[in-house]
Parts: C-alpha cells; structure tokens; sequence
C-alpha cells in the first residue's frame, strides 16, 4: 500500500467514524487534504470493506436526520439525497425504511398547526390562513396532498379549538 495511503487511512477513517458520510463527502475531504486522484478508489475500496462508508447506512441516517431533526418532507428530503449523489432507488427505499407513513402525516400535521397558529394573530381570512399554510407545507418538501389535507384537518382542528 502506497505511503499517501498508509498516512490517510487512520484520518479518513476517523472522519468517517463521526458520522455517516456519503462518497461525495469523503472526495471531498480528500480533495482537501490533497490527496492524488489515483489514491481515491484505494482508500474508498478500504473504508468500505472495514465498514466505515455504506452509502445505504449513510442514506438512511441522512432521512432519518432530516425528517426527524429538520422536520422536512420527502420532496426535499429526495432532492438533498440527489444532490449528494446518491442513487435514487436507494434514497427511495431509504424513505420507505425510516419515515412510517402516519408519522409523516402527523408531522405535517403538527407544522400546518404551528403556522397556523402563527398566522392567526395575523390574519382573519381563512384562505389566506390556508395559502400560506400550503405554501409553508410546500417548502419544507411535503408532497400536494399531504400539504392540503394536513392544511385542511388544522383548520379544522383549530375551529373546534376555538
């Protein structure tokens, strides 16, 4: 094994070790620290076979995170994982794994709440109250249908409420 290598492994591997990192997060790392291109799959082929890099752990991880920690939605969530290179199918099945279907309703549910809740201090129309719920629902990455029912049983709730 080449010296570049020998000398990376053990500061790759901590890297790695932190969390879980996807093949473009480790590229770039070794693109930092300089590494010649041609040591690239050497060190990935490494890391891989002593279990420090598995893209489908890192995709899962990475939804978990997401969904849970920054409460997004599968459109988002879809998209970030593309724009870490990851396969789609994989991302797919990832989504399916981790985020259980009435979980995500209820997240949704909860945020068009919150806004909501927000808003009606500030407006009194209820389609403005709605459109800005949806657009709120939207951006944070949830799909059409759930961003309106979620929307729609809010309102509901919050009518019951009051």
């Amino acid at each position: 094994m080449d010296r570049i290598v020998k000398q990376l492994l053990p500061k790759i591997s901590g890297y790695c070790s932190y969390q879980d990192r996807c093949r473009q997060d480790i590229i770039k790392r070794l693109e930092k620290w300089e590494c010649p291109e041609e040591h690239w799959e050497t060190i990935l082929e490494w890391l891989r076979d002593n279990k420090f890099w598995n893209e489908e752990r890192f995709a899962a991880s990475f939804v978990r995170g997401k969904f849970r920690g920054n409460k997004w939605g599968k459109r988002k969530i879809s998209m970030a994982l593309y724009q870490k290179g990851i396969d789609q199918e994989m991302g797919k099945k990832a989504m399916e794994t981790e985020i259980p279907e009435q979980e995500y309703y209820d997240m949704a549910l909860k945020l068009a709440l919150k806004k909501l809740e927000q808003l009606l201090s500030k407006e009194d129309q209820k389609h403005i109250l709605k459109g800005k719920t949806l657009q709120y629902l939207a951006g944070k990455g949830f799909e059409p249908e759930i961003c309106y029912n979620a929307a729609e049983d809010a309102i509901y709730e919050l009518i019951e409420k009051n």
